[in-house]
């Protein structure tokens, strides 16, 4: 019996986790939120999409997010300026270029991640620091500018001429990029750290190599653009909530979100539940950074000196000619970020740590 009234008030209390913010009433039926990603598909590093999803976090509030798949981050942008949606989740960067130009609006209404950018070597190369990069061949993980110039930077810094000593060659990301780090065929990679995550949970063993700035650029995260954030302020709540509970649900129980993942999107992964365990794990560990960044208190708050640094970083590359107040790039209701967190942590790990249906 005891068991049945916890369940009950469970159940009960996860309904009402988004009574704060929720437009639609109990017989309404739910309304149709657009929703852009800058990813081709689901991808687990995603897991404050997929979760609240999974739970039903987001339509027991009154939302259905209709997700729309773009190529890569900066397709998510120009749907959010083509006004396909409003609210999304996507790289940093792009949407701060157009940002400071005066070119749209976007806010980032919850972080994610700090830079995913790293260098990685084989622990056994001998190659631990960046002046070891002179003369060897570096594996990008995708072409054109936008891991580039993390590469770029980092040479620079350490008195290299990134056009002339190293070679770069775009190895893409997957299996056959780690076969050609592993066989030796690049002696380096740059790449993201869900990439890495899961060379490690298949046996990799890698050194790190980065700028310790890129830990504190907040470059991933759940957007919304400002007027949504003035004219439909409940619905932007709701989601960025969802957001800030999923993070909460992880932490709890990874191996449970890993079962999410693998049941809904992903049923014919290679990788086991164990490994997706661990890569999802490591996943936690990144984001740490922006919540400590932030003063460890709030989930999804961006440090506003962070996202400064990075438009900085994007300045001295050339991609933004003159930067503007970083406090533009968030919500400037001061107690936005306070809201969102307005639901029972207690009540959400209980709810993972069961992980029923999964």
């Amino acid at each position: 019996m005891l068991a049945k009234r916890h369940l009950a008030g469970l159940l009960l209390t996860t309904a009402v986790l988004f009574a704060i913010g929720s437009e639609a009433g109990a017989a309404e039926k739910p309304r149709t939120v657009p929703f852009v990603i800058g990813n081709p598909l689901m991808i687990q590093a995603v897991y404050e999409l997929y979760v609240p999803l999974a739970m039903g976090w987001w339509r027991d509030a009154g939302y259905d997010v209709q997700v729309q798949y773009m190529p890569g981050s900066s397709a998510a942008v120009q749907g959010i300026i083509g006004k396909s949606a409003s609210v999304g989740m996507m790289n940093t960067t792009p949407w701060m270029v157009v940002d400071a130009k005066g070119l749209s609006d976007i806010r980032m209404a919850a972080v994610m991640t700090n830079s995913l950018w790293r260098v990685i070597t084989e622990k056994s190369s001998g190659i631990t620091k960046p002046q070891d990069l002179k003369g060897k061949k570096v594996g990008l993980a995708v072409g054109g500018s936008g891991g580039s110039m993390y590469l770029d930077s980092l040479l620079a810094k350490n008195g290299m001429d990134p056009n002339r000593d190293v070679q770069k060659i775009v190895i893409g990301m997957g299996a056959q990029a780690q076969e050609m780090l592993r066989s030796g065929r690049v002696d380096a990679s740059l790449t993201f750290t869900p990439e890495i995550a899961t060379y490690q949970a298949l046996g990799g063993k890698v050194n790190f190599i980065y700028d310790d700035a890129w830990l504190r650029f907040p470059d991933y995260g759940f957007v919304a653009t400002k007027d949504a954030l003035k004219t439909d302020a409940k619905m932007v709540e709701t989601l960025a909530r969802g957001v800030a509970m999923a993070q909460v649900f992880a932490e709890a129980n990874p191996e449970c979100v890993a079962k999410i993942y693998r049941k809904n999107w992903a049923p014919d992964r290679s990788t086991t539940l164990a490994q997706d365990t661990e890569i999802l794990k490591s996943m936690l560990e990144e984001r740490r950074l922006p919540f400590e960044a932030s003063g460890g208190k709030l989930h999804g708050k961006p440090a506003v000196a962070g996202l400064g640094e990075l438009q900085e970083f994007l300045h001295k590359n050339g991609l933004i000619e003159t930067p503007v107040d970083p406090a533009r790039f968030v919500s400037d209701d001061p107690a936005f970020y306070s809201r969102i967190n307005d639901f029972s942590k207690d009540d959400v790990v209980a709810q993972a740590t069961k992980c029923e249906g999964y």
